[in-house]
């Protein structure tokens, strides 16, 4: 398991903008298990229908991504003497939302990596609530080098 502290020494991005709270499992350069709880509290539940509350679609694709880049990190060795900056969203292939998120509801994000080289990734991605399939397709990033 990763922690929530450990997951901020490995991503770029800082609170408020880390939608992964732990990692629960993970088999280098091949899948990663993630988990986002959803709460009343954050800045969407006041903004994103008041009365009706839906976590945005966005935050959900941001959390593959940050899985994603945790993935590329605990599986790339040379990543940590490169120049890569980060890996920047380069695409969204065969993607689908099914169910709306709503406050209290966890995510389970699943990542299944189909090509991870040093320089970019193509996964495959399952956000379940539960048991249920809220989100789901193939993703692609390109490393963004530091100039």
């Amino acid at each position: 398991m990763i922690s929530y502290n450990e997951i901020q020494s490995i991503l770029k991005q800082k609170t408020p903008f880390i939608f992964v709270d732990k990692v629960i499992d993970h088999d280098k350069g091949k899948r990663i298990v993630s988990l986002k709880n959803v709460t009343g509290s954050e800045m969407f539940s006041a903004l994103h229908f008041p009365d009706n509350p839906v976590y945005p679609g966005i935050f959900i694709i941001e959390s593959i991504a940050q899985t994603t880049a945790i993935l590329c990190s605990l599986s790339i060795e040379e990543n940590k003497n490169s120049e890569i900056q980060f890996l920047a969203l380069g695409g969204l292939q065969r993607f689908n939302f099914y169910k709306p998120v709503r406050p209290g509801d966890t995510l389970r994000i699943e990542v299944e990596a189909v090509k991870l080289l040093q320089e970019m990734a193509i996964v495959k991605a399952v956000v379940k609530v539960d048991d249920t399939v809220v989100a789901e397709g193939q993703m692609t990033f390109g490393a963004v080098k530091d100039e």
